[in-house]
């Protein structure tokens, strides 16, 4: 008596798509067989058919190869020092209004009313309107948690 595979792995699958490849099993084929065993946990049918590909070109492991895929272009070093040029400071803030450090931090914290937050300056005080937008996000995830009972919350 056959019985669905419900907990698989990646490996594994590609693992019987290599199998049904070699027998000369269309992708298509492949697809539904796996679908049939495995369910919900299938890889998507375009899985399938790259991994197909991939053994067409001669690839013989089925386990992720380290460094596989595309390498990434944003986060080169010259992005990151652009990025590390664009956080201000109080010295940077200082020396830019020609005025002391002290005096930078005076406009910045009391003035202003912006802190530090991960070398970021933000606003120190919400507003009504930040508050009220907080309160409205809380409820629709109490709403959608279907913790909210009533107006119990309200």
């Amino acid at each position: 008596m056959a019985v669905p595979l419900s907990v698989c792995t990646k490996e594994e699958q590609c693992s019987v798509i290599r199998f049904l490849w070699s027998e000369g099993v269309l992708g298509a084929a492949i697809h539904q067989r796996l679908s049939a065993q495995y369910g919900n946990s299938v890889l998507r049918q375009w899985s399938v058919y790259e991994w197909i590909e991939k053994f067409e070109n001669g690839r013989t492991s089925v386990t992720h190869e380290e460094g596989a895929g595309r390498p990434s272009t944003a986060t080169n070093e010259d992005n990151i020092e652009r990025a590390r040029d664009m956080v201000l400071t109080i010295d940077e803030v200082a020396n830019h209004l020609k005025i002391s450090h002290g005096s930078a931090y005076e406009i910045i914290h009391n003035r202003l009313g912006f802190h530090k937050v991960c070398a970021r300056w933000v606003p120190k005080q919400l507003t009504v309107l930040h508050k009220q937008t907080h309160l409205d996000i809380c409820q629709q995830h109490l709403e959608h948690y279907g913790l909210l009972r009533q107006n119990h919350y309200r």
